[in-house]
């Protein structure tokens, strides 16, 4: 009687665990489609091993990230135009970007070597969407479409595949997407610039919870040091 207990025990274990485990494996699985990169790829959610970094991006800043992608003369070389939208104030950067082998790279130089860091394609069931898996010091899963905005479904798969990692659940970034009509940093005024520092310090206050949560032990000073030194940079 003892051994079959044991015996039923066990089986309920690999019953329970083994679909779990195999549906992680799948959902983290290589892309083994190579996508058409050309064209708008807007910033829908992003997760990372330090659940600190995500919340404290979407606290300060409240970004709309989007990425125009266009192909060069040179096969699988390509220009990244990445726009950034916080608080109604806008910037841009411009990237060369390379794909080869499932993977992308941004910034190359200019004999098209690899000069920057590198993510994977991860597969997904969406089917305008790419999410990519970055392995550096700051490990991030991030949720790009062409459209605005991505179904409930589409979602609960991305925040699946963050689970299957163990990092937090993704945070949604700001869907406007408005790079047209903001206000560029550079033509900020001192009025400005205090009005955006007081909305992303309100905004700091509103998640302190969440970033309580997401580590009782975390020193939230050097952290708002840090992103204060970005926050400074960006408004110039």
């Amino acid at each position: 009687m003892k051994t079959l207990c044991v015996a039923i025990v066990v089986l309920s274990l690999t019953s329970v665990c083994q679909p779990a485990s195999l549906a992680c494996e799948k959902l983290l699985n290589p892309e083994d489609k190579s996508p058409d990169l050309s064209g708008r790829w807007h910033v829908i959610a992003s997760s990372a091993d330090k659940c600190w970094f995500p919340l404290l991006v979407n606290a300060l800043f409240w970004p709309s990230i989007a990425m125009d992608i266009t192909a060069k003369d040179t096969p699988n070389i390509y220009d990244a135009n990445i726009k950034f939208d916080s608080h109604g104030y806008c910037t841009n950067k411009s990237t060369p970007l390379r794909y080869e082998n499932n993977t992308i790279v941004l910034d190359v130089d200019s004999d098209n070597l690899v000069t920057g860091k590198s993510f994977f394609l991860v597969q997904t069931g969406c089917p305008d969407c790419l999410v990519l898996k970055g392995d550096h010091d700051l490990k991030t899963l991030t949720l790009f479409s062409r459209r605005k905005n991505v179904t409930a479904d589409e979602l609960k798969e991305f925040e699946a595949q963050a689970e299957c990692l163990g990092w937090m659940k993704p945070q949604m970034l700001k869907s406007d997407h408005d790079y047209e009509t903001c206000k560029s940093f550079k033509d900020i005024t001192d009025s400005d610039d205090q009005a955006v520092m007081s909305m992303m310090d309100d905004r700091v206050k509103t998640m302190q919870d969440d970033l309580v949560k997401c580590d009782p032990n975390l020193s939230l000073l050097p952290l708002l040091l840090f992103f204060l030194k970005i926050k400074h940079q960006l408004l110039g």
